[in-house]
């Protein structure tokens, strides 16, 4: 790797800013020109339009080359040059380059596809590995998808020890039961770091199109959201829940838990009720709620939708014990016997 593209990495040229900056264009680039260490070397600056950055420094005693700055084992003098030559190319990319999260274009389009889409961002969470990015699920925190930059032999086999041609990957989740199909694809590998049971690797090369890269993501993310099914106490004490929806087929109600819009809230009456009696759909989550009394506090309000109403004599506690329910004391998932 050059010194031009080490310092140019993750960064994508602006082409509007670069003729305020000194580029001048080209036939098949932009070029600027500039002195540094007080007129002792002339560096010559080129970037393509596709973005590739090359350059050379000239030495202004001799008008030639300056190769020392290219030498692996270089001397302290050759050692201040080069800083100095880092510093100008620095300036030039905070003046009219724009930072990307990752190296490869694919990879920067999908992270603007999920930031247009979900609204998610890549966290690069780990210190020892800056270049690891994950995309969480905001309301679980789990992770949907994890970008890592990896050498491209490990990806048949992972004892190798090759640190050349590395490549952008993102790891995904995936149903077991699509898992054959996707990796009978060009790009699509069993995951690297996470569980292969559960988990995809995918190249970001454009070895697979961008249409199926989306695909994927959204599954991997719907796999975090997909509806669930909670069970809901109602004390009458507190609030009469037996009359709510007799004028209204909506109402307000304590958000406590990881609720999600979309998901199913089966209503509990206490005692001396003591059954279900209300299916309701969550139609709206997180709406801010000012209520504190010596028996009661709420911060935040869910808005639920009755879809069914059940005789009192049909889900007992008595019956939901038999399915798996000891008692209800707060909002809770509903076991899958119980929900069959």
């Amino acid at each position: 790797m050059t010194t031009e593209e080490a310092a140019f990495q993750k960064q994508r040229p602006d082409f509007a800013k670069f003729p305020a900056v000194g580029f001048t264009r080209h036939q098949h680039d932009y070029q600027l020109e500039r002195d540094f260490m007080d007129g002792q070397f002339h560096a010559i600056l080129r970037v393509k339009f596709d973005g590739q950055v090359s350059g050379n420094v000239i030495d202004n005693n001799t008008g030639e080359e300056y190769l020392p700055l290219r030498a692996v084992h270089c001397g302290p003098f050759a050692a201040q040059v080069e800083a100095a030559y880092l510093d100008l190319l620095h300036q030039v990319a905070t003046q009219c380059f724009v930072r990307a999260p990752f190296y490869g274009d694919q990879a920067n389009r999908l992270a603007a596809w999920i930031a247009r889409t979900f609204h998610d961002q890549p966290e690069f969470l780990f210190k020892r590995l800056p270049d690891y990015a994950a995309f969480r699920e905001p309301r679980s925190q789990k992770w949907y998808g994890l970008v890592i930059n990896i050498p491209r032999a490990r990806l048949t086999d992972k004892q190798s020890t090759s640190k050349s041609d590395k490549v952008e990957v993102i790891e995904l989740r995936c149903p077991a039961s699509q898992r054959a199909t996707w990796l009978d694809q060009d790009g699509v590998y069993p995951a690297y770091h996470l569980s292969e049971k559960n988990w995809l690797c995918v190249t970001l090369d454009d070895t697979i199109a961008d249409a199926k890269l989306e695909q994927l993501v959204q599954s991997s993310r719907a796999l975090l959201t997909k509806p669930r099914a909670w069970l809901v106490p109602a004390n009458p004490k507190y609030y009469d829940i037996m009359h709510a929806f007799v004028d209204h087929d909506t109402i307000t109600w304590k958000q406590s838990t990881s609720i999600r819009v979309g998901d199913t809230a089966y209503m509990y009456v206490a005692a001396p009720v003591k059954a279900i009696i209300y299916r309701c759909r969550v139609v709206e989550t997180d709406i801010p709620y000012d209520y504190q009394s010596a028996a009661l506090k709420i911060k935040q309000v869910m808005r639920l939708r009755l879809e069914k109403e059940y005789n009192h004599d049909r889900f007992t506690l008595a019956y939901i014990k038999q399915h798996g329910v000891s008692s209800v004391q707060g909002p809770r998932h509903v076991p899958a016997d119980l929900l069959r």
